[in-house]
């Protein structure tokens, strides 16, 4: 979705993804969303809270995991937000109930399978400046580990082979 930038002369884009291809496997729940943008003069949002149904926060997860993990063209936005819900939020992967969540996930018919080799690390790593950069606040660029948040992925790749 493309807008016009009060910051500068070009159109910006947000990129919204829905998938429609399968049934919750939580419930999903109410909550509110805001913004980051605050009104300069105010400091107040320039958006009003507005009340969404969304995802768990496991199922979010474990969509999050499952594109990690097999998304035909891997995505730097996958590995951010799992650093950062590891990392920052205290979010914990491994735990067995989780991982049979993220299991349900894959063996969904059209996920390609996992991969978590070299060269998607390396494909990762060509999308941090150009992709992520761009869209993070200083602090949290500086905070993001690609090597950690991969590792992180790999754990679960093995602990699914179990």
């Amino acid at each position: 979705m493309g807008y016009s930038s009060l910051l500068g002369p070009k159109e910006e884009t947000v990129k919204i993804e829905v998938g429609l291809r399968e049934p919750l496997l939580t419930p999903s729940l109410q909550a509110e969303v805001r913004t980051l943008l605050l009104d300069p003069v105010s400091e107040l949002p320039l958006v009003p809270l507005l009340s969404v149904e969304c995802l768990s926060w496991q199922e979010a997860m474990a969509e999050k995991l499952r594109a990690a993990l097999s998304r035909r063209d891997v995505a730097i936005r996958d590995f951010y937000d799992i650093d950062h819900a590891v990392h920052r939020l205290g979010s914990h992967v491994l735990r067995p109930g989780f991982v049979e969540l993220v299991r349900k996930k894959l063996a969904v018919p059209g996920n390609e399978s996992i991969d978590v080799s070299v060269g998607r690390l390396n494909n990762l790593r060509l999308q941090v400046d150009p992709e992520l950069r761009p869209v993070l606040r200083a602090r949290d660029f500086a905070e993001f580990n690609l090597e950690r948040a991969f590792a992180e992925v790999v754990e679960v790749a093995a602990a699914l082979e179990r």
